[in-house]
């Protein structure tokens, strides 16, 4: 008998702890409709370069060891779909990215996909990070490769 309460008593415990954690599941894919509509800027371009680098989480915040890799896609504009303030063969900067470390391991917001390489050419829509100062591919399919480069 003390051996089912103290069980119980476990589980109990367990599922409050649980209950009470930031866990936050893989976001689903918007449709069409949804990404133009979030968008401040839909743009078509070619991937001129590509850097990228590994930084803290800003996006997971929960108790543990999280990173980042945080990647800087330079697209030069070939078609403006929605939007202003950029023009045609304008060169922009965009930043997107995915989780590289997640300890302890949690399910959560897997990151910007597809990551598309130098020379593809991609439909991308974007919003403005005011308080980074660049534009941000909607979240988690804002990135469309409708070409691969080389």
């Amino acid at each position: 008998m003390i051996d089912i309460q103290k069980r119980l008593t476990a589980f109990i415990v367990f599922a409050l702890a649980l209950g009470s954690a930031d866990v936050r599941a893989a976001q689903a894919p918007l449709t069409q409709k949804q990404l133009e509509s979030q968008s401040e800027l839909i743009v078509t371009g070619k991937v001129m370069a590509i850097a990228s680098h590994i930084q803290k989480s800003q996006i997971e915040r929960s108790f543990g060891i999280h990173r980042d890799r945080i990647y800087t896609l330079t697209i030069q504009v070939l078609g403006i779909a929605k939007g202003s303030g950029v023009k045609v063969m304008q060169e922009i900067q965009v930043l997107a990215w995915r989780p590289v470390v997640r300890i302890p391991r949690l399910p959560g917001f897997q990151g910007h996909g597809p990551i598309p390489g130098k020379d593809d050419t991609v439909t991308v829509y974007l919003k403005w990070n005011k308080a980074g100062k660049f534009w941000a591919p909607i979240h988690p399919n804002g990135i469309e490769i409708t070409k691969r480069g080389k």
